[in-house]
This record gives C-alpha cells, sequence and structure tokens, in this order.
C-alpha cells in the first residue's frame, strides 16, 4: 500500500517552500531599501488595497492622518511604498498556497497523518508572521520584533522542508555516525542563532542610520559595539566546524554519496556567505548585498537542516 502522499501534494509544497524563501528575500529588500514603513498601515496601505504611485493621490495632510505611534510619517516615496506592498503581495500569496496544501494534505490524510498536522501547523505560523507584520508596522519597525518575526520565518522553513522531504519519502537515508549526526545539528542550532544575531545587527543598523549621514555609513557598524564584532568572529567559528563537519562526510564511505550535492553546497554557501559579510563590513553596507547576504544564509540553513534530516537513523 502507498503510503506517501499524491504526487500533486509534493510539486505543491515544494512551490509553497520556494514561495516561502521569496518572502524571506522579500522583507530583506524591504530592509535594505529602508522601504519597512513605506506602507504605515496593515493591512491596507495608505488606506487602499492598492497603494498610490504619487503623493498628489494622497489627502494633504496624509503624513499626519497616517501617523504611526504620534509620530508624523516621513513624505511619501512610491519606490518605498510599492517595495514593501510587493512584501505583502508575496506573502499573501504564501498564505493562499498554505490553505490549498493544507486541503491537499487533508485529502491525503489516510497516507500519511503528520503531514496533515504539520501542514496545518505551517498555516498557523504563516498566520501568526502576517500579525507579527502588523505589529511591525503599528510599532515603527521596534527592535526585537524583527528578531521574532525571522525567527518564526526560519521555523516556518525548517517545517516546510520537512514535509517536502517527508514527501519525497527521503526523510533518512543509510544511518550515519551518531557523532556526525550530532555534530550537523549543533552546526545547525549554531547556523539559526547566527542568522537571528545578524537580524539584531541589522535592527541597531536600522537606528544608527537615522542618526548617521550617509557619508558616515563606514562608521555605522563599529557603533553597533560587540554584537557586531560577536556576529563576524562566529562566522569564523561557523565556518571551522562545517568544514570538520565536511571532512567528517567525506570519510563516511556508506553516508556520503547521497548527500555528495548538500556537501558542496554547504561548502560554496559559507564561503559566499563569509564573503558577503566580509563585503557589508568593508564597503559601508552596500544595499544591494544585504538581501544576497541573507538568501545565503536561508540557503545555508536549509542545506543543513537537509543533512540533519537525511543523517537522522
Amino acid at each position: 500500500m502507498n503510503t506517501q502522499p499524491s504526487s500533486r501534494f509534493l510539486h505543491l509544497a515544494k512551490l509553497t517552500l520556494v514561495f516561502v524563501y521569496l518572502v524571506i528575500i522579500a522583507g530583506s529588500v524591504v530592509r535594505a531599501t529602508g522601504s519597512g514603513m513605506g506602507c504605515p498601515d496593515w493591512p491596507k496601505c495608505f488606506g487602499h488595497w492598492v497603494p498610490p504611485t504619487d503623493a498628489s493621490q494622497l489627502p494633504a495632510n496624509y503624513r499626519s492622518y497616517f501617523k504611526v505611534q504620534n509620530q508624523e510619517i516621513a513624505p511619501f516615496n512610491a519606490l518605498q511604498t510599492w517595495t514593501e506592498y510587493g512584501n505583502r503581495l508575496i506573502g499573501a500569496v504564501l498564505g493562499i498556497l498554505m490553505f490549498v496544501q493544507l486541503f491537499f494534505a487533508w485529502k491525503d490524510r489516510a497516507k500519511d497523518k503528520i503531514i496533515f498536522r504539520l501542514a496545518l501547523f505551517t498555516l498557523l505560523l504563516t498566520g501568526m508572521e502576517g500579525v507579527l507584520g502588523a505589529i511591525v508596522v503599528h510599532t515603527n519597525l521596534k527592535t526585537g520584533v524583527i528578531t521574532l518575526h525571522m525567527f518564526l520565518s526560519l521555523l516556518i522553513l525548517a517545517v516546510q522542508a520537512y514535509m517536502v522531504s517527508r514527501a519525497s519519502g527521503v526523510t533518512s537515508t543509510k544511518p550515519t555516525s551518531s557523532l556526525l549526526h550530532k555534530l550537523l545539528i549543533t552546526a545547525f542550532i549554531l547556523t539559526t542563532v547566527q542568522i537571528l544575531v545578524g537580524t539584531q545587527v541589522r535592527e541597531h543598523v536600522d537606528v544608527l542610520l537615522k542618526t548617521f549621514d550617509d557619508n558616515s555609513r563606514k562608521d555605522i557598524l563599529t557603533n553597533v559595539g560587540s554584537l557586531f564584532y560577536g556576529h563576524g568572529f562566529f562566522a569564523w567559528v561557523l565556518l571551522a566546524l562545517n568544514l570538520f563537519i565536511c571532512f567528517k562526510l567525506f570519510s563516511d564511505k556508506a553516508f556520503f554519496p547521497s548527500v555528495r550535492k548538500l556537501v558542496f553546497g554547504l561548502i560554496l554557501l559559507l564561503l559566499m556567505g563569509i564573503g558577503a559579510g566580509a563585503t557589508l563590513s568593508l564597503f559601508a553596507l552596500p544595499p544591494f548585498v544585504q538581501p544576497v547576504h541573507l538568501l545565503l544564509a536561508s540557503l545555508l540553513f536549509g542545506v543543513q537542516w537537509a543533512l540533519v534530516i537525511k543523517s537522522r537513523s
């Protein structure tokens, strides 16, 4: 008897996973372009479902009318507004995909009840993520809320990736050593912490950007203090740990062939991620590198999680 969900569920789950990544990257683009308050209200944008393209389409007193926490908003910026609006649209598509995914998981629940429960869980998490997005806007990008927002995104990513793996029938391959499995779990947890610390660094940078002009951007990171230097140092610790793990994986003749591509991807993502981080540090936070840095970190998170799943005995 076939106990795996239907192929249509698997294809839908993979598409949903892609959109989880798109939401994470869209959120990073919003942060990099300073568009977090591009729409000062939620779920609408300047009181409309389709935002304006010019300030002339808004009331004369729009800055005080749409004030946040009793403070006037910044002058209207069409690029920032539509960047934030695009982020919301991608999130809305993800929500729809989550609903459809839950429907197909319900239809296949006789084959795999766990996937149905996980599909319901991811839908609830996505709803919580939407509520947190509203809180981020209503609190004017309050420090700490954005980090929690990122943590939920990673949790959704991990659960969705596990569903894809389970629906593919590859939740485990040939068992590897207990030590290697524990090392993979440790590296995965530390990478998660590193991403969240990086989010906090970004939060502090956003606060400092309000007091520094563009000519002083290179001084911003040094003013973040120990958090920034700790984030940079920890990247090298993670590199050393993961290179050791890769060495152990290469040595496992039974397990390595099944994860060869993941191992090479892990090494490549580590090196590219550190390179992007160094670029941000050396060249005064170029905005276009910030989404790339988060994309690489999120892909690394996904690859490490896949290795944890596949190494499970």
